[in-house]
């Protein structure tokens, strides 16, 4: 479950005791009232109300507490916490106004309680019907499923262009301030907000490169593919030339099914032209955002994408949207998604400044369980950090 509305914290002044313990008092009642079932005295703003009705909040709730069981412990430290149950601890954030009516109220996914890193991988196969995970340190693998078997990584592909780009600016092939003209060519479906731009509107690479990787925008990754060419890009990614498609021609092929056979039905030469031909035609989103369509994916290893996030890990557009390692740190992150696919990667310190890569890549025809997948792979973090 994840609700949360932006509201001004207010608190009621009581005498005897500090404002924030008694506003801290307050928001652990209200949680602990809620995690029990006895929520009929729990009162809501009107705003909160209008976002999510109470049959809504009312099921949440009830999955939320069948899922982790009764919970035994809640920490809480300015309205942040965590809580804890025999099997699971869940990141947790509430507001309360001044009436102490739930104003905010977000609950992360939960992650499961595990002894070691061996016990943070037990589970992960169950997640698709394929799963890879890779989890390393300095380089030596720690913990490794599938982790060189390429799987659909959607967004994920993102980091091959930008360690291209990356490497081209350390040499001094070109400079992060370049401007860039958008072009009707680049324009993608979102996530992003550059599909929305005038066309000539002059984007930095920088920007571009900042969109594309905390925002995952795809109108700025065709435009940085445009740039760098998409044979040095699949070479960066370990993809055949032939099977590397921009994000607009990905969305057109996965909009018409005659297109999409034909182009997996073709020989490798002939892909890029069968590709480009579709894009030409109006993107239809309602049938873009469908399920995964089968070899219409960009398919890459975790080893890929450990080698290629370790050595970017300070780049400041890796470590803006830190995704499902927020609270771990100075995190570098990407992943991606679309119904059946599923990619997490992430990069970051140990506590004794060692570097940890920690990717997990599920792919599934059915459904796939998101929050499950987030808290496996909290949890997976949690052990690899840990490990001595």
């Amino acid at each position: 479950m994840r609700v949360f509305l932006g509201a001004a914290l207010a608190v009621v002044i009581l005498a005897s005791q500090p404002l924030a313990a008694r506003a801290q008092d307050a928001e652990r009642a209200v949680l602990e009232a809620l995690l029990s079932g006895e929520t009929s005295d729990i009162e809501v703003t009107e705003a909160f109300a209008q976002a999510v009705p109470r049959a809504q909040f009312d099921g949440l709730l009830e999955s939320l507490r069948a899922q982790i069981g009764p919970v035994e412990e809640i920490d809480l430290d300015g309205g942040s916490g965590m809580l804890r149950s025999a099997r699971f601890r869940v990141p947790v954030r509430i507001v309360l106004d001044g009436e102490k009516r739930i104003a905010g109220l977000r609950f992360g996914a939960p992650e499961p309680l595990v002894a070691d890193l061996r016990a943070a991988v037990s589970g992960l196969a169950e997640l698709g019907e394929d799963v890879s995970w890779l989890v390393t340190r300095e380089g030596e693998v720690l913990a490794a499923g599938g982790a060189s078997h390429p799987l659909a990584v959607g967004s994920a592909f993102k980091l091959g262009i930008l360690s291209v780009l990356d490497r081209d600016v350390r040499a001094g092939k070109t400079d992060w301030d370049r401007v860039l003209r958008l072009g009707d060519v680049h324009r993608s479906l979102p996530s992003g907000r550059l599909q929305d731009f005038p066309e000539e509107s002059p984007i930095t690479l920088h920007t571009a490169a900042l969109l594309m990787i905390a925002e995952s925008d795809n109108t700025a990754t065709d435009l940085l593919l445009d740039l760098l060419g998409r044979d040095v890009v699949a070479e960066e990614l370990e993809i055949a030339p032939g099977d590397l498609l921009s994000t607009r021609e990905f969305f057109a092929l996965k909009s018409d099914p005659a297109a999409a056979q034909a182009w997996r039905d073709a020989d490798p030469e002939q892909r890029p032209v069968i590709a480009a031909e579709a894009a030409v035609q109006p993107l239809d989103p309602a049938a873009a955002s469908g399920h995964a369509v089968p070899g219409i994916e960009w398919h890459v290893s975790l080893d890929r994408l450990c080698a290629l996030i370790a050595p970017m890990a300070q780049l400041p557009m890796l470590q803006l949207n830190p995704g499902p390692a927020y609270g771990l740190g100075s995190v570098a992150y990407k992943g991606g998604s679309e119904p059946g696919v599923l990619n997490f990667t992430a990069a970051l310190p140990d506590a004794e400044g060692r570097p940890i890569c920690a990717a997990l890549t599920v792919n599934d025809p059915g459904v796939i369980d998101e929050q499950a997948a987030i808290g496996a792979f909290r949890a997976l973090l949690q052990r690899a950090l840990a490990q001595p």
